[in-house]
């Protein structure tokens, strides 16, 4: 069969599901992207620019509804975790919020390990750190 044409009777055609529910499932599914991102290899940065990125659509929504700060956490206690120590750069403006620290972090005053104020780059960069190009539509 050409590989243009879906047949619905294939057992391995990729098939998506949505499945309604009446309660919030944001915070899981934030949790299993990190989980599944993190187990495959990807370092935290990495991690955050998926859900930067609008074409990843179900990190994109997370990271929309519960903001920059909740998914940084949410990928700090994940690498935690999997006793992996997340250090984030601190914050512009030299304003220290909560931080999370794991036991095996190290002590430095230049890292948080959590993000209140959000730095967003310039240059946007795909997931394995390559530039994103500008489209003008």
């Amino acid at each position: 069969m050409p590989k243009d044409e879906f047949d619905f009777e294939d057992p391995f055609e990729l098939n998506g599901m949505a499945f309604m529910t009446h309660e919030d499932t944001t915070n899981d599914m934030a949790e299993t992207f990190i989980e599944e991102f993190m187990r495959m290899g990807y370092g935290h940065k990495q991690v955050l620019a998926l859900f930067r990125n609008p074409h990843y659509l179900g990190p994109h929504m997370a990271l929309e509804k519960r903001g920059e700060p909740f998914i940084r956490d949410l990928i700090t206690e994940v690498f935690a975790r999997w006793g992996k120590v997340v250090t984030w750069p601190e914050p512009c403006d030299n304003r220290r919020e909560e931080t999370h620290t794991p036991a095996a972090a190290p002590e430095n005053p230049s890292l948080v390990t959590s993000a209140a104020t959000v730095e967003m780059d310039s240059a946007a960069t795909d997931p394995m750190g390559a530039p994103i190009p500008k489209l003008n539509l």
